[in-house]
């Protein structure tokens, strides 16, 4: 079977702004091409567009998740099962509730989350994760 992949949207933000780690992000979006499965929450979806709005403006905004949007990245509804297992992310590491909907996808699809995102810390190891962009 083949190893899935959860994007955060910090990783997705390093992407865009080819920041450190972008170049792991795009390896998997090439891979993502032609077998792995590369995941990212409607959720977090979001979360990238609000932040590329208030960093650059609305238009700017609108184009960068149009040609998002032509990548070959599954974008996961929110279901019963993840809003449960981020509650309960939520209630025992009290991270970001936005954090724990994109942890929550990886428990539940038994994917490798990856993330730059330093709250995943308090999580310890309860899945894969794949960092990038930290040293």
């Amino acid at each position: 079977m083949a190893r899935i992949y959860v994007l955060d949207a910090s990783a997705l933000l390093h992407f865009i702004d080819d920041d450190s780690g972008a170049a792991r992000v795009e390896r998997l979006i090439k891979d993502a091409r032609d077998t792995t499965p590369l995941l990212i929450s409607l959720v977090n979806w979001g979360e990238v567009f609000y932040h590329q709005w208030q960093e650059r403006g609305e238009e700017t905004a609108r184009r960068t998740m149009s040609n998002l949007a032509r990548l070959p990245l599954d974008l996961i509804a929110v279901d019963l099962a993840q809003i449960m297992k981020a509650g309960e992310l939520k209630a025992v590491h009290k991270i970001p509730y936005v954090d724990c909907i994109a942890a929550a996808l990886a428990v539940v699809r038994q994917a490798t989350l990856v993330t730059s995102d330093r709250d995943f810390d308090k999580l310890g190891r309860q899945f894969p994760v794949l960092w990038v962009g930290r040293a």
